[in-house]
């Protein structure tokens, strides 16, 4: 009986962690800053490695990542990438498409290839520049989206192009992560060919993962619900299972090597076009007020601000620099080309700065292998966290005084 309550000290962990961050968010808010700072901020401030650290709880401090900490982050993630594609039809990809395959791409290559050089500049070995890169490389979708909605962009064209782009660089920067395991972890230095299979495994893979979630997944659900649609017990039938549904997306995107993330925006897009979307939406917007939260003050609490002396501050400004400018003018130039709107295009480059998951598990291998040392490790950090709160900042003053859009 008494392991049916271990969970317990995590759920105080969490609420401790969230609320605050919730309050912060809203204070931020308020004053015109974006939400995900105030989530982030209030991560660094009450998490293990600061307040929540200090604070005895049981037999840890009352902030601690165990396994259920760990579990409620990534579905929280996968709640906000769910609502995301909510937002996000089948349809828009096609249109965005050609323009966002570009940006994804380029999002990816572009920030790879000035991470290693700056890197090489400052005078590491190839392991630790290819690393370096490797990190810069993936945008985090989950901050972009969750910008995008606090603006109310989500339905214009470049927050479509911008939310395309930030999966299709995700998918891509798998692909490099798996090149960059190989190099470090394997020892093995993979040609060019390899390097392409698994590109295009991985993007044919989410491809096929959404095919089934748009033509099929809306039938499955509907299926489901066998009583009168107007019943209460079917819409919330309909809801369950169409929660249930970005869960095993996000299962099946993991087991075939993708980020479970990207499952669940799939499955999100395959129901944005369908007649449940309005419904699900709805039940989608309540759980995101304490997943949102949850997941940005969770990635805050991952900084080690002990590591704060350990940081090369210069070489924190090299690398933040390229970090900013190589998603700026690697996505946000082609972007205004392409779309020939110089203020869209470039929101679309502020909009992918934001550094987040994949960056984390990047770091985590180069720290296992012992590829980077402690200082290293912390600049890189700051750098994800400066990035963070970077990107909003710069997208909400791209649009400040401009009237919100409507759908495009």
């Amino acid at each position: 009986m008494v392991a049916e309550f271990e969970v317990v000290p995590s759920i105080i962990g969490i609420l401790f962690l969230v609320i605050p961050a919730m309050m912060l968010g809203k204070i931020c808010k308020k004053f015109g800053i974006s939400e995900i700072i105030g989530f982030v901020v209030a991560g660094v401030i009450l998490g293990p490695f600061a307040i929540g650290g200090q604070i005895p709880l049981f037999e840890w401090g009352i902030i601690h990542f165990d396994d259920a900490t760990i579990a409620l982050w990534e579905m929280s993630g996968i709640i906000i990438l769910f609502s995301a594609g909510l937002h996000f039809t089948f349809r828009d990809l096609i249109r965005a498409g050609p323009i966002a395959a570009v940006i994804g791409a380029l999002g990816v290559t572009v920030p790879l290839a000035a991470g290693y050089g700056i890197s090489q500049v400052f005078g590491f070995g190839w392991e630790v520049s290819t690393i370096i890169g490797a990190t810069l490389s993936a945008t985090s979708i989950a901050v972009s989206v969750t910008i995008l909605k606090e603006i109310k962009r989500e339905n214009a064209r470049e927050g479509k192009i911008l939310v395309s782009s930030a999966v299709l660089d995700d998918v891509i920067g798998l692909a490099v992560l798996s090149a960059v395991a190989a190099i470090i972890i394997n020892q093995a230095t993979p040609t060019v060919e390899l390097v392409t299979i698994t590109l295009l495994e991985n993007v044919g893979l989410w491809f096929a993962l959404l095919l089934v979630a748009v033509f099929i997944l809306p039938k499955i659900i509907n299926g489901i619900a066998i009583a009168s649609p107007s019943s209460i017990e079917v819409r919330g039938t309909k809801q369950g299972a169409a929660l249930g549904a970005a869960f095993g997306f996000s299962a099946i995107s993991f087991m075939v090597g993708l980020n479970p993330i990207v499952g669940a925006f799939a499955a999100g897009m395959g129901l944005a076009g369908s007649k449940l979307a309005s419904q699900v939406r709805e039940f989608i917007g309540r759980l995101k007020v304490i997943a949102e939260p949850l997941f940005f003050a969770i990635i805050g609490a991952h900084v080690n601000i002990g590591l704060f002396f350990d940081v090369n501050w210069i070489f924190f400004a090299g690398i933040l620099i390229v970090a900013v400018s190589s998603k700026v003018f690697g996505c946000g130039l082609p972007a205004a080309l392409m779309m020939k709107d110089t203020r869209k295009g470039l929101s679309v480059g502020y909009g992918m700065v934001a550094r987040g998951e994949v960056a984390f598990i990047t770091m985590g291998i180069g720290v296992v292998t012992g590829v980077l040392n402690d200082e290293v490790y912390a600049t890189l950090v700051f750098v994800i966290l400066a990035t963070i709160i970077i990107s909003p900042t710069l997208l909400r003053r791209a649009y400040r005084g401009i009237p919100t859009e409507s759908n495009q």
